[in-house]
């Protein structure tokens, strides 16, 4: 079935991938947080048996899908955002990985507006009634409110996807903050000179990326991709001109600012994406090891006790 004659779904659906019933994923179409889209999850136990992992490509649930790698607009695997045009690339013909520890392991497609509805037959004109702005109707500018009005859907999406990045990364900073500190009198008797110098540098990597964190999450809150920015200017032109179809002077260059205003979310998320990842491993890990290795020192004096 074509995704543009699918209802809302109620429930998660099986999708199947090939012929043998064991292949197949788990979809929700068009749901609350994603009208024009979809949401994917693959089985676990799909990435245990290596004869059904084959089928787990991109590519592969778009067919079965019944979506045109075209319609899309913009997806994301696992909390992460690419652009539709990605989807040309030979990468999505590549196994996709197990989610891991990922807080978000699910695949979000987010089709271009026109993909999620038929098109409906035109009606002969009525005698009298009100002729169509030319514009409107097939003009270069109907072109131009059409890719807004993509453009604009595709932010909304990031948007969702940014909140959500905001609230991982708030977590994160809650707990390098409560990390950062100083070694308690039992664990500094314990540890060694090497121990408090790795210590101390631990620390300072956990400042570092606290840092980093915090001006990502910053730019979130009160950067050009809020309501403090430009957003409300975005989402007003949108309602008054691109939905309804008006015409206005400036059109042009406000799809060059929409254009710049996704762009300006996505390179947001992939940053507070790869700040997490970074915050994670060069602070949070860091700090872990050494005070596992002081642990294990503490808990072997214990019993030599």
């Amino acid at each position: 079935m074509h995704i543009a004659e699918r209802p809302p779904s109620t429930t998660w659906e099986p999708i199947l991938l090939a012929p043998d019933p064991q292949n197949f994923v788990w979809a929700w179409f068009r749901p609350p947080a994603a009208p024009q889209g979809l949401f994917v999850q693959i089985p676990p136990e799909a990435f245990q048996n290596p004869a059904r992992r084959q089928f787990l490509t991109i590519r592969t649930i778009l067919r079965a899908l019944g979506v045109d790698p075209l319609q899309v607009a913009v997806w994301s695997l696992y909390g992460v955002s690419y652009d539709g045009r990605h989807l040309a690339h030979p990468s999505t013909d590549y196994p996709i990985p197990e989610p891991g520890a990922a807080v978000d392991s699910s695949i979000g497609i987010y089709l271009h507006p026109s993909a999620m509805a038929l098109a409906p037959v035109a009606a002969a004109p009525v005698m009298g009634a009100p002729v169509a702005d030319p514009l409107i109707a097939g003009s270069p500018g109907a072109g131009v409110f059409a890719r807004m009005e993509t453009e604009w859907n595709a932010c909304l999406q990031l948007e969702l996807q940014l909140t959500a990045a905001s609230k991982l990364l708030n977590a994160t900073l809650q707990r390098l903050n409560s990390l950062n500190r100083d070694l308690s009198p039992e664990v500094a008797r314990c540890a060694d000179s090497q121990d408090k110098r790795d210590w101390q540098e631990a620390r300072r990597w956990l400042r570092d990326v606290s840092s980093r964190v915090s001006r990502f999450l910053k730019d979130h809150l009160v950067g050009m991709t809020s309501n403090a920015g430009k957003r409300n200017s975005y989402e007003a032109i949108y309602q008054q001109y691109i939905a309804p179809r008006r015409q206005f002077d400036g059109l042009e260059q406000a799809e060059r600012d929409f254009d710049a205003y996704r762009k300006s979310l996505q390179t947001l998320l992939t940053n507070m994406n790869n700040v997490n990842t970074t915050a994670v491993q060069d602070g949070e890990r860091r700090a872990q090891q050494v005070m596992t290795r002081v642990a294990g020192k503490i808990r072997t004096l214990r019993t030599k006790r």
